[in-house]
C-alpha cells in the first residue's frame, strides 16, 4: 500500500469523542441529497420517455406506409403487401410488418354522435398496449366470426356518447358516390390511455370487418405498419431504405402505386419536442446538483486541511512530498463522497421503487398524458452515474488541494 492510501485510510473523520463532526455530517447529507435528486430526475425522465413513447407507438407504429392518391381521386388508398413483398423481405428479421385499415366513421346513438377512426387490426396483432390500458371488458377473440363486429372504444368516446360495456351503436361509413354503409357494432371493451388527442378519435376492431365493408382482399389494407425496430437511428435508416426501394420498384414496374413512408418522429413530432424539453430540464437539474456536490466536497477538503495543518507540517518535515500529502487528503475527502453516495443511492433507489410500485405521486393526465409520475431506472444507469460522480469529484479536488503546497513546515508545526 502506498503512503497516500495508507495515510488516507488511517485518518479519522470523527472527533475525539468518537462522533462524526458536524461539518462532515452536513457534507455527507448534502452529497446524499444531490445523488437522490439526480437519481430521481433521471428515473422520471426515463419513465416519461418510455411511457409516452409506448402510448404514441401504440396508436401509430414506428413506420407507416400509405399510398399516395390525389385529392380528386375517390379510390381507396390501398397498400398491397404482395406487390412490395420483395422490399419488405429485406428488412431485419425482428422488424414486423402488418396491414391495418383506418376507416373514418360516424358513431351514433339515439341521443348523440361523434366522429372517429376505426382501426382494423390483423389477427396476429400484438394487443399488449390495449390490454395494459383496458378499464372494462377484454380483447375479443377476433379469430371467431361471431366477434367480427365487436369493437374496443376509449373511455373518452364512451363518456361523450354515454355508452357502457356491451352496448350496441351504429357506425356509418362513407361509400362510393357519397353513399353510406351502416354497421351495428358491439362494445366489447373500453380503454383509457389518458392520451386525449388519440383517445377521442380511435376505435379498435378486427381488419376482417373493414375488409368486408370495402371489398378489400385479405392481402391489402390502407396502412402498412412496421414495428420492432431497436433504436431511433434504425427507424430513420429503415424509413430512408423504404423510400428509396419503393420508388425503385415503381420505376421498375414491380408496383403501379406510389407510396408515402413516414416514421414516428414525423407523426408525433410534437411529443418528441416535449420530451426534448424534459431532457433540457433534467440537464439543468443535474448540472446544479453537480455544482452543489462540488462545492460541498471542496468545502470539506478545506475543512480537513485546516484541522490538520500541524500534521501536514510534520509530514513535510519528515520528508513527505506535497503530491503525497495532496493525494492523501483528496482520498480522505472521497471517503466523504463515498458515504454520501451510499446513503444517496439507498434513499434514491428506495423512492424510485416505491413510486414505481405504488404510483403514490399523481399527475394531471390532461397536462402530462399520465395519471402518475412514471419512473424507470436500470443498473447500468446507476453505475454510470456513480462512476461519473466519483471521477468528476476526483478531478475537481485536485486543484483546491494545491493549498497544501503553500503550508511551510517551519511555521505550522506549532499551529493551533
Amino acid at each position: 500500500m502506498s503512503f497516500p492510501y495508507f495515510l488516507a485510510s488511517r485518518l479519522s473523520l470523527k472527533s475525539s469523542g468518537g462522533k462524526s463532526r458536524t461539518g462532515i455530517v452536513i457534507a455527507v447529507t448534502g452529497i446524499a441529497m444531490s445523488v437522490v435528486i439526480m437519481l430521481v430526475s433521471i428515473a422520471v425522465l426515463m419513465g416519461f420517455r418510455h411511457e409516452v413513447r409506448q402510448k404514441f407507438t401504440g396508436f401509430d407504429s414506428q413506420i407507416t406506409v400509405t399510398r399516395l392518391v390525389s385529392s380528386s381521386d375517390n379510390e381507396v388508398p390501398i397498400v398491397d403487401m404482395d406487390s412490395i413483398s420483395n422490399v419488405l423481405s429485406q428488412l431485419p428479421d425482428y422488424a414486423k410488418a402488418t396491414l391495418t385499415i383506418r376507416q373514418p366513421s360516424i358513431i351514433k346513438t339515439p341521443e348523440n354522435f361523434t366522429g372517429a377512426v376505426i382501426k382494423g387490426m390483423a389477427r396476429d396483432h400484438d394487443w399488449k398496449f390495449i390490454k395494459e390500458n383496458l378499464v372494462e371488458g377484454s380483447i375479443p377473440d377476433y379469430s371467431a366470426d361471431s366477434t367480427r363486429y365487436h369493437i374496443i372504444i376509449s373511455n373518452a368516446i364512451a363518456s361523450a356518447l354515454d355508452l357502457k360495456l356491451n352496448d350496441k351503436v351504429d357506425a356509418y361509413f362513407l361509400g362510393e358516390n357519397s353513399s353510406y354503409r351502416t354497421r351495428r357494432l358491439k362494445i366489447a371493451a373500453i380503454y383509457d390511455t389518458h392520451f386525449s388527442e388519440y383517445d377521442k378519435h380511435y376505435i379498435f376492431s378486427t381488419i376482417k370487418m373493414l375488409q368486408q365493408l370495402g371489398s378489400i382482399p385479405e392481402s391489402q389494407g390502407t396502412v402498412l405498419e412496421i414495428a420492432g425496430l431497436k433504436s431511433d437511428k434504425e427507424i430513420d435508416r429503415t424509413q430512408n431504405f423504404l423510400i428509396e426501394n419503393l420508388t425503385e420498384s415503381l420505376y421498375r414496374g414491380e408496383t403501379s402505386r406510389l407510396y408515402s413512408v413516414s416514421n414516428i418522429h414525423d407523426t408525433a413530432a410534437i411529443y418528441f419536442n416535449w420530451l426534448a424539453l424534459l431532457d433540457t430540464n433534467v440537464v439543468v437539474i443535474l448540472t446544479l446538483m453537480a455544482l452543489l456536490g462540488a462545492l460541498t466536497l471542496i468545502s470539506s477538503l478545506f475543512m480537513l486541511i485546516l484541522r490538520r495543518v500541524t500534521m501536514i507540517g510534520i509530514l513535510k518535515a519528515l520528508g513527505a512530498t506535497d503530491r503525497q500529502i495532496r493525494t492523501s487528503f483528496v482520498l480522505l475527502t472521497l471517503r466523504i463522497l463515498i458515504a454520501g453516495l451510499l446513503i444517496g443511492n439507498i434513499i434514491g433507489i428506495a423512492l424510485i421503487i416505491i413510486q414505481g410500485t405504488t404510483h403514490i405521486l399523481p399527475l394531471n393526465p390532461d397536462a402530462y398524458y399520465l395519471n402518475h409520475v412514471p419512473v424507470l431506472l436500470n443498473l447500468s444507469t446507476i453505475l454510470i452515474l456513480n462512476a461519473s460522480v466519483i471521477a468528476l469529484s476526483f478531478l475537481i479536488l485536485i486543484l483546491p488541494s494545491a493549498i497544501i503546497t503553500t503550508i511551510p513546515p517551519s511555521r505550522v508545526i506549532t499551529y493551533e
